[in-house]
């Protein structure tokens, strides 16, 4: 289905909008949330950390030129752990940032998986950032969890350089939905301000890399003198698409490296 609808997206959008619900909107979330409670549960996706602990998937080649992506024949064993490049049980503090939080467990899930954090939740929504304080209060008072009501294009709330890996499982999602163009790429630059050095941006997504990409990367693939990210990866889950990409050492002359990246001659398979 949403391969269907980013392909319309790609021909019509120079004319006008299909019909989707305000996701780029604060307000639309702020009442949203209004008539949920600390225990009320929505995964984006249906999707829950015990299907991306561990898993298998396929790399996708993707060219950009030609607006099509393809599936690697060989399938290969993941973990988030290792998107993250940060695992469970580590022996020193290593934040986390999740970006538009809702009232998802995933961030409760991996500190029950042994994650150390701390995990820091970033949500627009003041209902949510309340609601899931008050659920989440034992992992807040023990340090091991904190909660931000923060726009993710500003994350104005957070030092450069303070995180060691961020994680969105529906943000950027939604708003690519909502053809929210220019917030896609205030909310990458605002990543790559926050990550240090090395750090690990990995996020969800149904949509394909050939339609989600190119508007999430405009700046990065428009100036190359000042690029922040590399080793761009895109696995294919059983449920879900996940993206990675790391931090550079400096913007300067900076390669995008996009993996994998070869341009295969054969059609893809729908």
């Amino acid at each position: 289905g949403r391969y269907i609808i980013d392909r319309i997206k790609s021909v019509v959008s120079s004319q006008f909008r299909l019909p989707v619900p305000p996701y780029g909107d604060p307000e639309y979330w702020n009442a949203a949330y209004m008539s949920l409670g600390p225990q009320d549960v929505y995964e984006w996706g249906d999707v829950s950390l015990s299907d991306v602990y561990h898993y298998d998937f396929c790399a996708l080649d993707f060219d950009f030129h030609k607006s099509s992506s393809f599936p690697q024949k060989l399938r290969q064993n993941g973990s988030l752990g290792t998107a993250l490049n940060i695992q469970p049980h580590a022996d020193k503090d290593q934040p986390i940032l999740i970006l538009g939080c809702g009232n998802s467990k995933f961030g409760e899930e991996m500190i029950e998986k042994g994650w150390r954090g701390p995990i820091i939740q970033v949500d627009v929504s003041s209902r949510v950032i309340e609601s899931m304080s008050q659920r989440c209060n034992h992992l807040v008072t023990t340090g091991q969890m904190n909660f931000v009501q923060d726009d993710a294009c500003e994350l104005s709330a957070f030092r450069d350089g303070m995180i060691d890996a961020s994680l969105d499982k529906g943000l950027i999602d939604a708003v690519f939905c909502a053809d929210e163009n220019e917030q896609l790429t205030k909310i990458l630059k605002a990543v790559g301000r926050v990550l240090r050095p090395g750090g690990s941006f990995v996020f969800f997504s149904f949509s394909r890399p050939e339609f989600l990409l190119p508007r999430l990367m405009a700046n990065e693939m428009q100036d190359v003198r000042r690029r922040q990210w590399t080793n761009l990866e895109v696995h294919e889950l059983d449920k879900i698409l996940l993206y990675r990409m790391q931090k550079v050492g400096t913007v300067q002359n900076a390669p995008l490296n996009i993996r994998p990246n070869r341009v295969r001659k054969d059609k893809p398979k729908r």
